[in-house]
């Protein structure tokens, strides 16, 4: 299910946050008063009633006379008349009544929708309910005739458990006594204890003891007395239903409802709160699932209980014995696992933030950044087209998505199939280094912007070669994608197109470091870590390793103008005691970013990245890099690594930047496929689901809950102004001018005549490479000859 959550049952949302969402549905602030039927035989305790230590007295009077009896008839008679002190000595304080002691994580996403349950691997499920919350929902329902109109789990449990539990004080004088006399007969046990007395026994094991004694029963009762005098009995039967164990590693009622039914407890039929109030006694003997004819006898124990306490008739006990009993232990809630690799991606995420205790134990309530029907979208995509690219031999893919402002991740597909062995599924490929190819060439631009270059700059593209220091007499020379030779190109026209020697002699141009100190600043924080000798030029092609994840959030750094604000999976963390543990700022999470590149850069790369026709000359008009259907700028960055082992596209709205992966988990090359036949029909698939289905709009909106504007914000210190045509420097009278995305107090500073020494002498390498040479383009030759004459230099 997806959507904002706003319409959904009430029942979807996490069970700690439903209680203030029914009381402002029904229009009130606080519980409501019991019903009369939950009333009967119950009698408010008053704590400041003068009848309380009389109370006391008769009860431990009857337990005294017990204890002679059974100490007499024992030939243990000493025994039986110890002191009040001895028998209360180190019990527990019924002020912590804690209960068991984990309970499940739950993880949703952003529109509280379930995706998976962790549980504590040494035990199992357990989720607290309250009292007040069951019949709330009872309340709620009983416009539905559909839905029961009783909580039947709590009548269910007193019947088979403790009849006299409204009224009794916390044990029954009477039944000890009848288990007494049976045991002198030899005869079984007719079950003595009350569900007061199991309870004490269940949250303090320690200090009542384990040993089957007179006296631990004896101090059993007096504790369950002393709870009975503290604690309400809706608050007994809340903290019983919520710590018994009803098998299946289903601790609690709500537990042991999904794992059976797959529903909470509120729902549960009469029928079905007979068969789970039944399992306490024996969770292994009438276990549903392996004793079912057991189970049926014992679930019409409890539905004659029923009928002898007035709870039910005999023709409601006949028609819930005779209703099948749908078990859904195979596909019960606990196995939902909805966006696998992002649910284990969190939970590693919680455990590393909050440790594995809180994690298993500690019944988090999770909401993450998740949009469901976003990620399925995006699954679908990404399997539909890895399956078209079956014939290239590419068999996995990977999609990451996230909100630039605030670094929500709203998608996360770490492969084309979670399940399939054969592809390494469960591999999440977004969280995996691997070489980025191409799609890093803005990071190495943006760092020559910084040392002064433009988007106009003049880059020569020719055969030219770097020495090895490591290999002495060899050389680095790069070679486009296509094979050929573009001339005297601009940093957009080399970027937009992806030439290789123009990323080179821009990386030597701003040094090694330079540009990996930059990538690490804008998000690709684990990555590129071993040292400007291991990567050397060849890191601005790609040769070097990045994580899908952060290169997308270094691309979001763009989006941002350069700011930096880090992926986050989290909008919420509550406890156990719904105690708020972490919650995304959403509101400032932008202005809590760090500026680490100047705005007026990130803008110059954005321009380029945007501009379809500056990169028509090596792909089409109408590759999958642009989208004209969605009528607002997307930028986007193609990649490919050595024998196509990677296809990369990474790209981004103002609202939102997706970073796609293609190829196979194990690297074996693909055949021959590059990153725009690869990943980037995924990308653009996805862009356009993103931007166009009104489901997710919301999730796409910005802080105040409104659509972002489409355009990139032009920071103040940009300007369109003249470049010359020729060289890309500062126009002279007379000269071709072409305008350009400048920066005040920057631009290029030599006239249109003049060049450096570097570059005249890179000028005359490439003419003489360039009559030597068939691999040079007309228009490339055209290009240099053109800035030949501009600057005088004889070719």
């Amino acid at each position: 299910m997806t959507g904002n959550g706003h319409g959904r049952h009430i029942s979807q949302r996490p069970l700690r946050r439903r209680r203030s969402l029914l009381y402002a549905q029904l229009g009130r602030r606080g519980p409501r008063p019991l019903p009369p039927h939950y009333l009967r035989g119950f009698r408010q305790r008053q704590r400041s009633s003068s009848y309380g230590p009389l109370l006391q007295g008769l009860a431990i009077l009857s337990l005294a006379t017990l204890l002679f009896l059974g100490g007499a008839l024992g030939a243990a008679a000493a025994a039986g008349f110890v002191g009040w002190a001895n028998i209360t000595e180190n019990l527990p304080s019924v002020e912590q009544a804690n209960g068991l002691p984990f309970a499940t994580t739950k993880i949703y996403d952003r529109n509280w929708v379930l995706l998976n349950e962790v549980s504590d691997p040494e035990t199992g499920w357990r989720t607290p309910v309250g009292y007040q919350e069951i019949l709330d929902h009872i309340t709620r329902q009983q416009e539905d005739p559909n839905k029961p109109h009783r909580a039947w789990i709590f009548d269910a449990t007193v019947a088979a458990e403790d009849a006299t539990f409204w009224s009794n004080v916390g044990f029954d004088p009477a039944a000890i006594a009848r288990s007494f006399v049976f045991n002198l007969q030899g005869a079984p046990s007719s079950g003595a204890s009350t569900i007061t007395q199991q309870l004490v026994r269940l949250i303090y094991p320690e200090q009542i003891g384990f040993e089957r004694s007179y006296m631990r029963k004896v101090r059993e009762a007096v504790t369950a007395y002393r709870f009975t005098q503290h604690y309400t009995k809706e608050q007994i039967l809340e903290m019983y239903l919520n710590n018994v164990y009803y098998g299946n590693r289903a601790y609690g009622i709500d537990a042991a409802s999904m794992t059976y039914f797959n529903k909470h407890p509120w729902d549960l039929t009469l029928a079905e709160a007979a068969m789970l109030a039944g399992l306490p006694q024996a969770p292994s003997l009438y276990d549903p699932v392996q004793n079912y004819e057991l189970a049926k006898a014992r679930q019409r124990y409890v539905l004659d209980q029923m009928v002898k306490e007035g709870m039910i008739t005999e023709e409601e006990a006949e028609e819930a014995y005779a209703q099948p009993i749908n078990l859904q232990v195979d596909t019960n809630a606990h196995q939902v696992f909805h966006a696998p690799h992002f649910v284990n991606f969190i939970r590693a995420y919680l455990e590393q933030r909050f440790g594995a205790a809180m994690l298993y134990q500690g019944g988090l309530t999770v909401r993450t950044t998740l949009d469901l029907g976003l990620q399925e979208r995006a699954q679908q995509i990404v399997a539909e087209h890895i399956a078209r690219l079956a014939p290239w031999d590419v068999n996995n893919g990977a999609l990451v998505a996230m909100l630039p402002w605030s670094g929500e991740i709203v998608a996360m597909v770490g492969s084309a199939d979670y399940y399939n062995d054969a592809i390494d599924g469960q591999v999440n490929v977004a969280v995996r280094e691997r070489q980025p190819g191409s799609s890093i060439k803005p990071i190495t631009y943006l760092a020559a912007f910084e040392k002064g270059w433009s988007p106009g700059t003049i880059i020569f593209d020719y055969n030219k070669r770097w020495p090895l220091p490591s290999q002495p007499g060899n050389a680095y020379a790069p070679v486009n994608y296509t094979g050929q030779r573009y001339g005297a190109v601009s940093v957009r026209t080399a970027l937009s197109n992806s030439l290789n020697t123009p990323a080179v002699q821009a990386l030597d141009f701003v040094g090694v470091q330079t540009m990996i100190d930059l990538a690490h600043r804008m998000g690709i924080r684990t990555g590129l870590w071993r040292g400007p000798s291991v990567y050397g030029l060849a890191v601005t092609l790609g040769g070097g390793e990045v994580t899908l994840l952060e290169h997308t959030n270094a691309f979001a750094t763009l989006a941002n103008n350069g700011r930096y604000v880090p992926f986050m999976p989290l909008l919420e963390v509550r406890d156990g005691q719904d105690n708020e543990l972490y919650r995304h700022n959403r509101a400032s999470a932008y202005d809590q970013g760090e500026q680490v590149v100047k705005a007026e850069h990130a803008y110059q790369i954005t321009s380029i990245l945007t501009d379809n026709n500056a990169r028509s000359m090596v792909f089409s008009p109408n590759s999958p890099l642009t989208i004209p259907e969605l009528g607002r700028p997307v930028a986007a960055k193609t990649g490919t690594t050595e024998d196509s082992r990677d296809g990369w596209t990474m790209g981004y709205t103002t609202d939102l930047v997706v970073g796609v992966w293609a190829g196979n988990t194990d690297n074996h090359p693909t055949r021959g496929i590059d990153g725009v036949q690869s990943a980037a029909p995924i990308w653009h698939d996805f862009m356009v689901a993103a931007h166009t289905d009104p489901r997710f709009a919301e999730t796409l909106a910005g802080p105040d809950g409104q659509p972002i504007q489409p355009e990139f914000p032009r920071p103040p210190g940009i300007y369109d102004g003249p470049v010359c045509a020729a060289t890309g420097k500062r126009p002279t009278p007379g000269t071709r001018t072409i305008n350009e995305v400048l920066v005040r107090g920057e631009g290029p500073t030599l006239p249109c005549n003049r060049t450096t020494p570097e570059e005249a002498a890179d000028l005359r390498a490439a003419l003489a490479d360039a009559a030597r040479s068939r691999n040079f383009t007309s228009r490339g030759l055209q290009t240099l000859y053109e800035y030949a004459a501009a600057v005088r230099i004889g070719r």
